[in-house]
């Protein structure tokens, strides 16, 4: 279990995509304070305080807050599968990550903020490799128990926001992507997507579902709130497309809320 370095968490993630070299230099040391700051795009609001642990209300789902474990692993909320993989184009230039130690499946870390606070945040590092078309690291977390092995779908297209604190470092770009493998869409399908740019520190982003769509060379075309109501996961991404310079960082992150 990790603490956050306040002076990582404030200077290592500046407004521009650093290449290497350059974010090495600023990944030194270990968390253990927050620092906050905020941020505004289209479709995405990050508030410049991030909350405390939702409490319980009718009108919103925790979906992960990172706060349990089975058999030695984070779930989510409800107790879903929660794990790390990587994707690159070019198979010599193969992404890397890292996140629990001997996790199988992979699996995010569990860290705390700072020192003497018991809230938990996940936590995985990623590096991308160039010259890549296309590259990443994933997040996937899905919202209930797999059964019989199979991912399990629910309806949660009556929300109208998705929220998630997160602080991210050498990358600007981070992306957003809604899942339903109940549907058994083949490996060409093209999930619906929202892409949000990171702010310094570590901040909560609201997400709008209306705001996801799938990309524009997607060939089979779907109504986004059609995944929605057949929800198996949420997938966030450390993407670099047509990626010219490596990149390297870290992605922290802490309460995903649907909101009515």
């Amino acid at each position: 279990m990790g603490y956050l370095n306040s002076a990582v968490l404030a200077s290592a993630c500046g407004p521009h995509i650093r290449e290497v070299s350059a974010v090495k230099r600023r990944l030194t040391g270990l968390l253990s304070a927050l620092w906050v700051g905020g941020a505004m795009t289209a479709f995405v609001t990050a508030q410049q305080r991030p909350p405390e642990k939702p409490a319980s209300n009718p009108n919103s789902l925790v979906f992960a807050d990172f706060e349990d474990v089975q058999n030695g692993r984070p779930v989510s909320a409800r107790g879903g599968l929660i794990q790390l993989f990587g994707y690159e184009e070019s198979k010599v230039h193969k992404s890397e990550f890292k996140g629990l130690q001997g996790a199988d499946p992979a699996a995010p870390e569990l860290v705390h903020i700072k020192a003497g606070d018991p809230n938990h945040a996940m936590k995985f590092e990623y590096v991308l490799h160039a010259p890549n078309p296309w590259t990443g690291v994933t997040v996937e977390m899905h919202g209930l128990p797999d059964a019989d092995g199979k991912a399990v779908a629910e309806d949660l297209s009556g929300y109208k926001t998705v929220s998630l604190q997160v602080y991210a470092t050498g990358i600007e770009i981070l992306r957003l992507e809604a899942i339903s493998k109940s549907r058994g869409k083949d490996s060409s399908f093209a999930w619906p997507v929202m892409t949000f740019k990171v702010r310094q520190g570590f901040n909560t982003y609201k997400v709008p579902l209306s705001g996801f769509s799938q990309p524009a060379w997607a060939p089979v075309r779907v109504d986004p709130k059609s995944i929605f109501r057949e929800l198996t996961s949420i997938n966030l991404t450390a993407f670099c497309d047509q990626c010219e310079f490596s990149k390297e960082g870290m992605v922290i992150v802490d309460n995903v809320v649907f909101e009515k």
